[in-house]
Order: structure tokens, then sequence, then C-alpha cells
């Protein structure tokens, strides 16, 4: 068989890591999923920034809600508007970050420290763009040994037990963590197409809709390209497990 497919476990919780430019629309989109499929799903939104104006022409947010906490901002109107309970924090996310087999992180970041500090604590959806391309990339493990046995018993089953973390997948090994840079807001839309922010969410919703309501993962990599007009599946094969 050259293709399988990965079965969720039912997730309890989510926790959303970072709520600015692709954050900010992947949790509306989240919220639209928890409440038009009334899933029994608790969401925490994790962000410790505040929202200032440069915020409301590329993120998800309006002028009301400058001086607001991002996630505080984001969680009140979210609620009111779709009638769910999502939950908010400021703090940083590494301080929620341990590993619940029913619990789904979803990192929204600009920085490859909190990348490293999502890495060993899977299920984990990392989504991540440049100026007119980006992915968004889940998996469940680091462990060379679970990879391994997947490829052992390849043919024995049309189902695969774990998937390869986006640590791995991403070879985010290879990058140096950066002296804190500019956010996205802080470029001209000709540095960061403008759109950018809003086909990650789409990338990572799409994963999330087959996770949380088909249960049936087939694509854990999505890729796209904005100039291109283009968005592309990554399927589970054999190859990506070795």
């Amino acid at each position: 068989m050259n293709r399988k497919s990965y079965l969720a476990p039912q997730f309890k919780s989510l926790l959303l890591i970072g709520t600015g430019g692709t954050g900010s629309y992947l949790a509306q989109g989240l919220a639209k999923l928890v409440a038009g499929y009334r899933l029994d799903l608790q969401v925490l939104l994790v962000d410790p920034d505040m929202v200032e104006e440069k915020n409301c022409a590329r993120q998800n947010f309006h002028a009301w809600e400058i001086g607001s906490g991002k996630s505080e901002a984001l969680c009140q109107r979210l609620n009111q508007q779709y009638g769910v309970d999502f939950a908010f924090s400021k703090s940083r996310g590494e301080v929620h970050l341990h590993f619940v087999y029913d619990r789904l992180i979803v990192s929204c970041v600009d920085n490859i420290r909190s990348r490293k500090a999502c890495k060993a604590h899977s299920p984990w959806l990392d989504l991540g763009n440049g100026q007119e391309t980006g992915q968004a990339i889940f998996g469940t493990t680091e462990e060379q040994n679970k990879l391994k046995q997947e490829i052992e018993s390849w043919d024995s089953t049309p189902y695969v037990g774990c998937l390869p973390s986006p640590y791995r997948v991403a070879n985010m090994g290879r990058l140096k963590t950066r002296k804190s840079a500019p956010s996205c807001a802080d470029h001209p839309f000709a540095e960061q197409g403008i759109f950018a922010n809003e086909w990650a969410a789409q990338a990572g919703l799409a994963i999330l809709h087959q996770l949380l309501v088909k249960g049936e993962l087939i694509t854990p990599h999505i890729y796209f390209d904005t100039a291109k007009g283009r968005m592309t599946s990554g399927f589970v094969t054999r190859d990506l497990f070795g």
C-alpha cells in the first residue's frame, strides 16, 4: 500500500500558542469548527502580547481592541460571536506545555525557540510562513524507534500509529535561535504577502478538520504558495518515516 492514514484520538483540549498574524485567523476558524460541529473541546488561547494599531491591518483584530491582550480580546470576541467557551492566558506558551495524550498543541509562532519547546510535547500542529509560501505540519513523535516500527509493519495495516514531529519534518534542528526580529506586522505587505497568514491558517484548519471532526488524517502536511495560487497536500507515505 502506498498511502495510509492516521486515526486521531478524541482530543479533549487544544492549546493554541500565538494569536498574532496566523493564530488570530486560525482561532476564528477553530471557533467555527467547535460551534458548528458542537465539539466537546476545551480551547486555551495563549499570547503575552498586546493589540497595537499596526496589528489591525494584518491580523484579526479591531481598532477598539487596541491596548487589550491579544489572547483576551480574541477570546472574548469569539466566545460572544460563536457561543463557545474559549479560555485565554497572557503568559508564555511554554508554561502550559506538558504531555497529555488527548491534548493537541497548535503553534503559530515566529521563532525557533518556541518551536523547540513544542517538539517533545506532541501531538503537535505547527504553522509557519514566509513572504509568499508556508506550511502546516502535524506530527506525534520524535522517537526514531517508533518511526522505524511503522516502516517495518507498513504492509500489515492501512493505518499508522504515529507521525514524525513537525520539528523533524521541517528539519528545524538546523535553524539557530535568533535575537528577536520584527513581527510580521512591522513589515510592509510588499515584504510579506498580505494573505500569507490567512493561507497558513486555512492550511492548519484543513488539518484540524480531519483531526477533530473526521477523526482520520490523510494529509498531515499542507504547503502553499500565494504567488502561484497553489496549496499542496503531503500524504502519509513510507518515505515520510525514512
